[in-house]
């Protein structure tokens, strides 16, 4: 019996050992809590866009998520008598949800309690998973990439004064 607890010690320590790197990689919800600009994405055919307009993405270390898009860097002011065209042409280019999210290794999933779009915000079921949205994340020298399965991804730097310590 005393031969065997050494080799059992041992194999447990190495199978612990095998763990570390994964556990390393895993992201918790304080790494990713505050603000976020996105910087770069890559549409799902490899194209990359350096100058996607302006995007902030909110995350606060207890699962609550808000994720703000405008596909352009600057928008006009829309006249006080604006078109209804014109009001259309200026929503267009915004997209916007918030919801809860959780962290499961490097996979983030989000669902929108609120969207923009009807479709999207309408399909919320926590007992099914309805609106759920999945991506795989890495966080690397303060880069923060969110990457779906079909190629599209998305490379978001820190917000500078929304670092999550909550003013403090």
């Amino acid at each position: 019996m005393r031969r065997i607890a050494p080799f059992v010690s041992l194999a447990i320590v190495t199978a612990a050992l095998a763990w570390l790197p994964l556990a390393a990689s895993a992201q918790s919800y304080e790494d990713l809590a505050g603000g976020w600009i996105v910087s770069s994405r890559t549409s799902a055919d490899g194209e990359a866009d350096d100058s996607p307009g302006r995007g902030l993405y909110l995350f606060t270390p207890t699962g609550q998520y808000s994720m703000m898009n405008v596909g352009v860097d600057e928008r006009p002011d829309l006249p006080e008598d604006f078109s209804p065209e014109e009001l259309r042409t200026a929503w267009d280019s915004f997209s916007a949800n918030s919801g809860r999210y959780r962290i499961r290794g490097d996979q983030l999933t989000y669902e929108a309690w609120v969207a923009k779009w009807p479709g999207y915000m309408n399909a919320w079921d926590p007992s099914t998973g309805g609106n759920a949205r999945t991506v795989t994340m890495s966080l690397d020298d303060g880069l923060l990439t969110l990457s779906r399965s079909d190629g599209w991804s998305v490379t978001l730097r820190r917000a500078p004064g929304l670092e999550g310590d909550g003013g403090a």
